[in-house]
């Protein structure tokens, strides 16, 4: 369960950071599988970011979910008690969601609930990630945590959103966020970790899939495929 993936991905204009080119690559690769009557949990309607688009041209109807409303949600409902009734829903997108929420057994339950039989739920979560609260920031997945939190779906396929080179780069990149100042030393910085961050990324794109054991532990996040 590999993504289509760019050797070069921030010399393309909507690039924002390394583990968003994952969560993007995902989503597009596996596009052609959300049809039906599609939920976005925790998706927003406005302000959107990265490049994958929902597929408008084989989806019958494409919900997003939210308790946010300047997102402008189609449902104003938490993820763990939506208004929906149970095996309605074809397709589920959850991503960067799990990881936001006190009780994320609870979601996934809910998408069980939802989904019909042979459903499609495609989710994300970050792994070495900075704290982001949205409002809050509970925890961090394994792809053991991740296999249990789906254990009642009959098929779970999970894959590993860069590795231990990209972790680095990544790292890199949010660092110059960090890194105010006009001073020349702060533009000095800003120039060095771009360039890297740059060829961190690179790297890790190349070697991906052919690491050691021990490099094989690290990742920015994981991408989860599963059937009801």
């Amino acid at each position: 369960m590999l993504p289509r993936i760019s050797s070069q991905p921030w010399k393309t204009k909507e690039y924002i950071t390394y583990r968003r080119f994952w969560l993007d690559s995902f989503l597009n690769t596996f596009s052609h599988e959300m049809r039906g009557v599609v939920l976005d949990l925790g998706g927003k309607r406005e302000n959107k970011r990265g490049t994958f688009q929902p597929p408008s041209d084989q989806v019958r109807t494409w919900w997003y979910l939210n308790l946010d409303l300047s997102t402008h949600p189609d449902i104003y409902a938490d993820v763990t008690q939506t208004p929906l009734q149970p095996g309605n829903v074809d397709c589920i997108l959850c991503t960067e969601v799990l990881e936001h929420l006190k009780d994320p057994q609870a979601c996934v339950d809910e998408i069980h609930r939802l989904l019909r039989n042979d459903g499609l739920v495609f989710a994300s979560v970050p792994f070495f990630y900075p704290v982001h609260a949205d409002p809050y920031d509970f925890q961090r997945f394994t792809e053991d945590g991740l296999r249990y939190l789906f254990r009642e779906f009959k098929s779970v396929e999970v894959c590993r959103m860069g590795g231990y080179f990209g972790v680095l780069g990544l790292l890199c990149e949010l660092g110059i966020l960090g890194e105010e100042g006009k001073t020349f030393t702060s533009k000095f910085v800003r120039w060095a970790l771009k360039w890297i961050s740059r060829w961190l990324i690179s790297l890790d794109l190349a070697l991906y899939g052919e690491e050691n054991i021990s490099r094989q532990k690290f990742t920015t996040g994981y991408f989860l495929k599963a059937i009801r």
